[in-house]
């Protein structure tokens, strides 16, 4: 967890949204967690009480019922019912990140370690939905080499980040006052390189330090059954003045 939650950041949920935000994100996160919808869609595995309209953002339901043939990521969940731990969610504005802790289900290895995922849910007229970026991702022609890797899920052991630099404001973006949320996701090799980033959520003057943050960063590859995998592995930058070094 120490890897997602350095770069997520803390900080406390706006009331402007009302009290309902954190109650509904967090119910909506422990069901798509338990029923392994967390990484993608699969509209075949929402039960008869779960309707996608009600937990999928609308852009990426409309992509994916335009797309049928688009398969399901490789990486295939279990079919046990997850044990899963929400922690609170942190609401910056229209958008909303959970970190989920996937625990071992009845029968499996007690002594394996628990899965970690960060979820991320956008507010829309209708209520919180999670934010899976499907159009987004799909109408960047760069991301085409990596379209066969798959997307961090619950199935894997979370990559671990071994050594570079650490982001930073820099100084026109401390002037300006820039915080918020930045959501960039990146392919993350089994060669410990991050590649195909591709950013989802921007903050002004602060993408492209975050890019070269990352990309002269290695890591510790994503695990699966044991084995280093190739990974889409989604980074959310919770940025506030003051609690980055300048640069």
């Amino acid at each position: 967890m120490g890897l997602l939650l350095a770069w997520l950041g803390t900080g406390c949920a706006s009331l402007s949204r009302g009290m309902r935000g954190p109650e509904e994100i967090t119910d909506k996160a422990r069901r798509l967690c338990e029923h392994h919808l967390l990484a993608w869609p699969d509209l075949a595995r929402f039960p008869a009480d779960m309707r996608p309209q009600d937990y999928v953002r609308p852009e990426d339901l409309a992509w994916l019922q335009a797309h049928p043939d688009v398969p399901p990521p490789v990486v295939k969940p279990s079919s046990e019912p997850g044990l899963c731990e929400i922690l609170p969610p942190t609401i910056n504005g229209d958008f909303a990140t959970v970190a989920v802790k996937l625990r071992p289900s009845a029968g499996t290895d007690k002594d394996a370690p628990p899965g970690d995922f960060i979820a991320a849910f956008q507010e829309t007229a209708d209520g919180w939905r999670l934010a899976y970026w499907l159009p987004e991702e799909a109408a960047v022609p760069s991301q085409a080499s990596g379209a066969n890797i798959p997307l961090f899920s619950e199935a894997m052991k979370p990559p671990q980040k071994l050594s570079g630099p650490d982001l930073g404001y820099t100084r026109e973006a401390l002037q300006e006052g820039v915080q918020g949320l930045m959501v960039i996701r990146c392919v993350i090799a089994r060669a410990r390189t991050v590649t195909h980033c591709h950013t989802l959520k921007p903050l002004p003057l602060m993408v492209q330090p975050a890019l070269d943050a990352l990309w002269n960063s290695r890591f510790a590859p994503a695990t699966l059954d044991g084995g280093f995998v190739d990974v889409r592995y989604t980074f959310h930058f919770n940025l506030r003045v003051g609690r980055l070094p300048p640069r």
